[in-house]
């Protein structure tokens, strides 16, 4: 009896470990990319975020609402694909959706109380979000629970990301006491073992978005304080704590094999936009222009993302107040495919 007790709580305990995260079974010789998720963001107020669905048949629009009965909610931030789901985050319905990316169903929607989330990243079974509360919310992938909120000392935060042991967040801005804009020009560093923010990295007026550039190095967005202080991308060094900017101002940009995949928005006297596409050698930080005959069709440039497997460029393109375009590029810079999405199309996974 006593032996059979034994190999029970041996029995659970082996269980028990297995289920404390969610498994992650990525294909480790992918050939092909058969679906590509599409992100629209829509309108602020609007309720009329969507998803949208690329497989080699074509494009499905509004593809969770056909799956789930209802809409996906208001203004969808973010969308990360992540072990066996999709995670989206909705900054003004302050929720997130945990999906089926086979089926398209919501497995469940957390909510996120009304901390306004901005970005998510991704590790070890946990998804940590960006709020404008100045937190990040810890939620556990396979309870789909959240666990722990770290309060951060910086002004709104943005994009954040994992690089060892520690978590990275870009502090932006915030309105001040006579309701006129002031920005922050910080990074905090948190501990993922005591989940606790450790300290802050001093970088160009508000940055916003961020990657890890590989193991040791930080790509960072800094959109600078639209006067005196201009937009400036950084790479950032973390083994010395040097700070090299690149040749151009990243508006968006991706990382692939190496390679980083951006663009530079300006702007005329009447507002109208030019979008600039580059490529740049992660370890020379040499530009490259790309995409040059296509300037006059991406000028509404709001996303850019690389298929990881065919190394295609994905780029949205989304006007005010009409559905967007994904335009697919092969990365000699064909336009392979355009597809019409929702309202303001903004990321694509894969």
């Amino acid at each position: 009896m006593k032996k059979s007790l034994i190999i029970l709580a041996a029995a659970t305990m082996v269980f028990m470990a297995a289920c404390k995260h969610e498994e992650v079974k990525p294909n480790e010789n992918p050939t092909e990319t058969t679906r590509a998720y599409v992100l629209n963001e829509g309108s602020w107020g609007g309720n009329d975020a969507s998803l949208s669905l690329i497989t080699p048949e074509g494009i499905t629009n509004d593809w969770f609402a056909a799956n789930n009965n209802r809409g996906l909610g208001d203004l969808a931030q973010d969308m990360i694909h992540y072990g066996s789901k999709l995670y989206v985050v909705l900054n003004g319905s302050n929720t997130m959706e945990c999906i089926d990316p086979a089926t398209g169903t919501s497995s469940k929607q957390i909510d996120l109380g009304n901390r306004n989330p901005r970005y998510m990243a991704a590790h070890e079974g946990k998804i940590y979000v960006s709020c404008y509360d100045k937190s990040v919310v810890r939620i556990d992938t396979a309870s789909l629970e959240i666990e722990a909120t770290c309060n951060l000392s910086g002004m709104q935060p943005e994009q954040l990301c994992v690089v060892g042991n520690k978590l990275y967040v870009c502090n932006s801005w915030q309105y001040d006491s006579n309701n006129q804009p002031e920005y922050d020009n910080t990074l905090s560093v948190v501990d993922l073992g005591t989940f606790a923010e450790t300290g802050k990295i001093t970088v160009v007026a508000n940055p916003t978005r961020m990657k890890a550039l590989d193991s040791h190095r930080l790509l960072v967005a800094c959109v600078g304080n639209y006067a005196d202080v201009p937009a400036t991308t950084l790479v950032i060094d973390l083994d010395n704590n040097s700070q090299t900017p690149l040749s151009v101002a990243a508006t968006n940009f991706d990382i692939c094999d190496g390679t980083i995949y951006l663009y530079s928005t300006s702007y005329d006297a009447n507002w109208n936009p030019t979008a600039v596409f580059y490529k740049v050698n992660a370890t020379t930080l040499e530009a490259t222009p790309i995409l040059e005959e296509h300037v006059n069709s991406l000028s509404n440039a709001y996303g850019i993302n690389i298929d990881p497997v065919t190394k295609n460029l994905y780029v949205c393109n989304s006007s005010w107040g009409v559905n967007g375009d994904v335009l697919i590029f092969s990365p000699e810079g064909k336009l392979l495919n355009k597809y019409e999405a929702g309202i303001y199309t903004s990321k694509v996974v894969f």
